[in-house]
């Protein structure tokens, strides 16, 4: 009961995104190190939240799509962009064009194996020539720990193991990055997450 209460407040876009901001730059830190950006890079946000990351690509060609009407309509009002409500479950919501750059931030511990499966073997598809897909995702630790406890607390659903993470991304994708990293408050590490580069198979 608890949790589903959780699950539906974090649903209004204000109180995501405070109970997002003291973590959010750090949770895509990695990405935004290994990307080069300019005026034309055609940058897809799969899952973008209220917008949470459109900031760092003003300068570019981006879209952002959620599911979350209340999400999208947030992220319409405070930042610039093409934002897209839709269920990216759903095969026909993609966007039909290609993309330099495919994100998905804390995305695919919503979705169960054989969601996350398909999905990413449509991205792929979606991929320009040289175009990469970065993933950052939720980790669930192998053994008793803080990290673990919060992560079977998240919202999602579907945290999971690293190798897990591995196996699934390897089904469709050339893998060229994976790393790990924590997240939490100075001193102390609250959350083990995945960072993953790639391209096509």
């Amino acid at each position: 009961m608890i949790s589903r209460f959780i699950a539906r407040t974090l649903e209004v876009p204000v109180v995501y995104r405070i109970l997002q901001a003291p973590f959010q730059e750090r949770k895509i830190a990695p990405c935004l190190a290994q990307l080069a950006l300019t005026p034309q890079t055609r940058l897809l946000d799969v899952g973008c939240g209220p917008g949470t990351n459109a900031h760092h690509f003003v300068n570019t060609r981006y879209t952002g799509i959620d599911v979350n009407p209340d999400y999208i309509q947030s992220a319409q009002r405070r930042h610039a962009g093409r934002f897209v409500t839709g269920d990216v479950t759903d095969p026909d919501v993609l966007p039909r064009e290609q993309f330099d750059v495919i994100l998905l931030n804390s995305l695919m511990h919503h979705l169960p194996d054989d969601a996350v499966a398909h999905l990413l073997s449509r991205l792929v598809q979606r991929l320009a020539p040289q175009g990469r897909i970065h993933i950052l995702d939720l980790i669930l630790p192998p053994g008793p720990s803080a990290a673990r406890v919060l992560a079977r607390m998240d919202r999602g659903r579907f945290a999971r193991p690293l190798d897990a993470w591995h196996a699934l991304f390897a089904q469709s994708m050339h893998i060229e990055q994976l790393v790990t990293f924590p997240l939490g408050v100075p001193g102390v590490p609250l959350w083990q997450r995945v960072y993953c580069v790639a391209g096509t198979a």
